[in-house]
């Protein structure tokens, strides 16, 4: 696995990119997601250095972040009123399966940037947290326009974007607190997603 590993980054960038073009010739495209997000959940946890550990905060984040999904689909007090759509694949409850490992990408991805500025452990938290609600902020018109989830009257409410922060704190500064070695796959994934999205929108 270690022999492999330097790899994984090239090949997140060619699968988004391969992406990219199915996305902009179909909007068919957008039924693969959640395959494109299980390939990134799994190179991500491979770039991890304690398996064992790993495994366990993988299982709280992936759970967590699904049941946080799940209270906010059913109440609308989380995040706001909102439904998932077919396009990330199987749900349970109304919810995607997937976006468990979605949260967990996410906050690895930039728990491992912010690990980058040399700070104390809560202030990386917090940092990784505002780049959570930043890669969210610029996947949310992406993910409307396909149909991943609908919000009700169009409209995202601020609250959304706050509690994404408030529970990607919480979850980065667990990872942060376990893991001090820096999971270079799940940077480069910032950037891949930063950009993908990125270019999503303005096309």
């Amino acid at each position: 696995m270690s022999r492999i590993q330097p790899f994984f980054p090239a090949i997140l960038i060619l699968f988004h990119v391969i992406g990219l073009v199915l996305f902009l010739q179909s909007d068919a495209a957008s039924d693969l997601t959640w395959m494109n997000l299980m390939l990134c959940g799994i190179l991500v946890f491979l770039s991890e250095p304690r398996r064992m550990k790993s495994v366990l905060l993988a299982v709280l984040i992936i759970v967590g972040g699904f049941l946080i999904e799940l209270i906010g689909t059913k109440t609308g007090y989380l995040f706001g009123d909102y439904v998932y759509g077919e396009t990330l694949g199987w749900r349970l409850f109304g919810v995607s399966i997937i976006i468990g490992v979605n949260w967990y990408a996410i906050v690895l991805a930039s728990a491992n940037i912010a690990r980058l500025v040399k700070v104390n452990l809560f202030v990386q938290a917090v940092l990784a947290g505002l780049l959570c609600v930043g890669l969210d902020i610029v996947i949310e018109p992406v993910a409307v326009k396909y149909g991943f989830w609908t919000w009700s009257n169009g409209e995202i409410p601020l609250f959304n974007y706050v509690t994404w922060f408030i529970f990607s704190v919480f979850f980065s500064f667990l990872y942060l607190k376990s893991s001090t070695i820096t999971n270079k796959t799940a940077a480069w994934l910032y950037a891949i997603w930063f950009l993908f999205f990125g270019i999503l929108i303005l096309m």
